[in-house]
């Protein structure tokens, strides 16, 4: 599987936390990444600018048909073909855009080196940003990850 992720959990080693019934607690816990599956999110990453491109592009090249339709009422058939590429291509930008927004959201929040301030910081930066901010924090925190 590409994606393999291992959770790691780090103890102290002088002081362990414990409670009465000598159960050890673990401190923190990291999502740990592979070289790969570190490229493969940072490809997915760009995806949904890519997509947005692509659909700008495919709009402008509608254009002329929609004009022609102003011309003469066109019959469901033709509407249908012309949008249904438009149509697939927004849902599946919208569908690869949602999860990864869930898969950074989750990583930020298991992200134990990472201060809530910052955190907050990167969900304003994800709601504001919209997708220029899926590359933005791969690079910073997945890719460029200090082990």
């Amino acid at each position: 599987m590409l994606l393999r992720i291992k959770i790691e959990f780090f103890y102290l080693s002088i002081a362990k936390l414990k409670t009465s019934s000598r159960i050890v607690l673990p401190l923190t816990k990291r999502i740990i990444m592979t070289r790969s599956s570190k490229t493969f999110i940072g490809i997915l990453s760009f995806t949904p600018i890519i997509f947005t491109v692509v659909i700008i592009i495919m709009v402008f090249n509608m254009i002329p048909q929609f004009i022609e339709w102003d011309k003469q009422e066109p019959d469901f058939y033709l509407v249908f073909s012309t949008l249904m590429p438009f149509i697939i291509t927004a849902i599946f930008a919208c569908l690869i855009s949602l999860g990864l927004l869930i898969f950074f959201l989750i990583h930020m929040l298991n992200n134990k080196l990472m201060e809530p301030v910052e955190k907050i910081i990167w969900i304003l930066a994800f709601l504001l940003a919209g997708t220029v901010g899926y590359p933005l924090y791969w690079y910073m925190r997945i890719w460029n990850e200090k082990v």
